[in-house]
């Protein structure tokens, strides 16, 4: 079971994310994976237009598409435009989804706190709790603000809150997720709350530098990526897809 993740476009009507957002469908597009989930900040600035651009590329592949928002978006833009191109979302309230794939489950939870740069999951957990009630396959939690602390100050100052309460929730279930997988950091890093590993994706847009520390601002090397999770007898494994900012030759 292969499930893709991409996060943080930040697309704008210059283009250069929505062309390495085409990169990497054209590469999705030839692996073939079984779900995708996109977990926030597709657009940048209310950008109307290109939250339909974007949902028109990633309706291009052939297999189902979830999408949560990000504390960059324009949620209800995004509905909008979402809508106007066939996409079935929900029409108010939070963006959660819940879907099984082949023997896996995922879930989406939409922390994003309306007029706020910062994520919650809180108000969520009994949606989450009433979601988790039944699950008996894998499963994995997709959010775009991770619930742990990542160590870059001005992204864990608008990280998602209440983290220790989510452990605390899911600790009660009859089985853990076996990862949760969030965006917000623009790059891949990857910790842990309590037993569960936690990862973020890297970012199509231009990725973060490594302010960790006090250390230096240097240069970013890193080169925009998405992740493969690949879901096998029970057991994750996640694969950082490099995407090239320009195509060989250009």
């Amino acid at each position: 079971m292969l499930v893709a993740q991409i996060s943080d476009i930040h697309a704008r009507p210059d283009l250069s994310s929505l062309r390495t957002l085409e990169r990497a469908i054209g590469w999705l597009r030839t692996f073939r994976p079984d779900a995708l989930v996109v977990t926030g900040d597709l657009v940048d600035d209310g950008w109307r237009q290109g939250y339909r651009l974007v949902a028109e590329s990633l309706w291009s592949l052939d297999c189902p598409v979830h999408l949560l928002p990000g504390n960059g978006d324009d949620v209800q833009l995004m509905r909008s435009e979402l809508v106007a191109v066939g996409t079935w979302i929900n029409a108010t309230g939070p963006m959660h989804f819940r879907t099984a794939v082949d023997g896996l489950t995922l879930f989406g939870v939409d922390v994003t706190v309306a007029g706020q740069s910062y994520g919650d999951v809180l108000p969520h957990l009994p949606w989450l709790m009433s979601a988790l009630v039944d699950v008996t396959t894998p499963s994995l939690l997709f959010m775009h603000q991770p619930p742990l602390r990542i160590g870059i100050e001005a992204l864990d100052q608008v990280g998602c809150r209440n983290g220790i309460t989510l452990l605390s929730t899911l600790e009660v279930t009859d089985r853990l997720p076996l990862a949760i997988l969030c965006g917000h950091v623009h790059r891949p890093a990857f910790g842990r709350l309590g037993s569960i590993s936690v990862q973020t994706c890297g970012s199509l847009c231009p990725p973060n530098p490594l302010l960790l520390e006090g250390r230096p601002d240097l240069s970013v090397i890193d080169a925009p990526s998405f992740l493969m999770h690949e879901v096998s007898d029970g057991r994750l494994v996640s694969h950082v897809v490099s995407v090239p900012i320009s195509d060989r030759g250009a």
